[in-house]
C-alpha cells in the first residue's frame, strides 16, 4: 500500500495527463514515471509560454493550465469541504 500522500501526488499526475495533456487513460497508467513526468514538465512550460505571450497582448493574468497549480487548489480545496 502507498503512503497517502504519494498516492495522492501519484493521482494527480495520472489525472492531470489525461485531463489536461489529453493522454489516454491506458496510455497514462503504462508510461514509467519520469516519462510521465517528463510530458507534465513540458506541457507547464508551453502553458507558461502562452500564458506569456497571452499576458503581454492583454496585460490581463490568464490560467495558464499548469497542473501544480491545479492540484494545489484541489488540495485546498478538499482540505475546505472536510471542515464542514
Amino acid at each position: 500500500m502507498l503512503p497517502s500522500e504519494y498516492e495522492r501526488m501519484l493521482k494527480e499526475e495520472i489525472w492531470g495527463c489525461f485531463k489536461h495533456i489529453g493522454i489516454p487513460i491506458e496510455t497514462v497508467m503504462s508510461l514509467p514515471i519520469q516519462d510521465r513526468r517528463f510530458f507534465i514538465m513540458k506541457h507547464n512550460y508551453e502553458q507558461e509560454g502562452i500564458r506569456r505571450s497571452s499576458s503581454k497582448q492583454d496585460g490581463v493574468y490568464q490560467n495558464n493550465g499548469n497542473l501544480n497549480a491545479y492540484a494545489e487548489k484541489e488540495q485546498i480545496s478538499s482540505k475546505l469541504r472536510g471542515r464542514r
